[in-house]
């Protein structure tokens, strides 16, 4: 089971040095409170790092490979605060190897039509710094979730939240292991599958396992082990009569609760999270 709670998504905002010191501490405040409101949200179940604004091409490459070798981070989450030249970011997005969320928002909800001025202009440019990111990130084909609309509604959250747990499951599957006990059905097209595809489009091992091993390690199961199992069985659900102690299917209970089991087994020492397997090839 993932432990979420461990996890992390990191909010990247974008900026540059041309709107100088005041602008740029501006930036890093709002960005510092749209985070806040994201890492409390009920609805986006990881946790939202915020990280120093980005305002040229080295810190960004510097910390969206970062995002790359961080363990906890699952993905990146960026947005434009104000006008961030795109070719800036072509070296870190094309670097960058976890899933992006393209927050497109502006930190105001509403224009302040009767105060608006150029600093206030500087200081909310969302609305062309984040075009100005979607046209690279577009160009560079890079695949991406982009979410539009205020910071602070609901379904805003819940499309980040969504996206989130999706990412969870990306980085779960990293350097996962599945096994297949024998091969899939015979003369069956839709089933056979890529396994080099597989692991270089997904990031898992896909991998085949004599049913013979794994029948080495199901007759290697204990009594106790299966009666303690068969107990839990009979205390967490409503068993049909022939399977009950003396029943005549009672032997059917064992021998499913031996391979459970030493399936289990099989899978946990080796580091597998998943499994298929075929009834076309079936041994002992």
């Amino acid at each position: 089971m993932i432990d979420i709670s461990q996890k992390e998504v990191w909010f990247v905002t974008g900026s540059q040095h041309l709107y100088g010191p005041e602008t740029l501490a501006q930036v890093a405040e709002n960005s510092a409170e749209i985070v806040k409101a994201l890492d409390a949200s009920q609805v986006i179940p990881l946790k939202v790092v915020i990280k120093p604004t980005v305002k040229t091409t080295e810190e960004i490459y510097e910390t969206l490979t970062a995002a790359n070798q961080n363990s906890n981070c699952v993905g990146v989450i960026t947005w434009m605060h104000t006008f961030s030249p795109s070719k800036m970011w072509i070296r870190g997005l094309t670097a960058l190897q976890k899933p992006l969320c393209h927050l497109h928002t502006q930190f105001n909800k509403d224009i302040p039509w009767n105060s608006i001025d150029m600093d206030f202009m500087n200081l909310n440019q969302a609305a062309h710094g984040d075009r100005e990111f979607g046209f690279m990130v577009s160009r560079l084909r890079k695949n991406r979730k982009v979410v539009v609309g205020h910071w602070s509604e609901d379904s805003v959250q819940k499309s980040i939240g969504d996206w989130t747990r999706v990412a969870v499951a990306w980085d779960d599957w990293q350097g996962a292991k599945f096994a297949r006990f024998g091969d899939n059905m015979r003369f069956v097209a839709v089933t056979d599958g890529d396994k080099v595809e597989a692991e270089t489009k997904f990031g898992f091992a896909v991998n085949t396992y004599a049913v013979g091993d794994l029948v080495e390690v199901i007759n290697s199961i204990s009594d106790k082990e299966i009666n303690a199992l068969i107990q839990e069985y009979e205390t967490s659900y409503n068993m049909a009569e022939n399977l009950l102690k003396d029943g005549e299917k009672r032997v059917s209970l064992i021998e499913a609760a031996r391979i459970e089991l030493g399936l289990e087994k099989f899978l946990e020492d080796g580091g597998v999270k998943g499994f298929s397997d075929t009834f076309e090839d079936l041994h002992g």
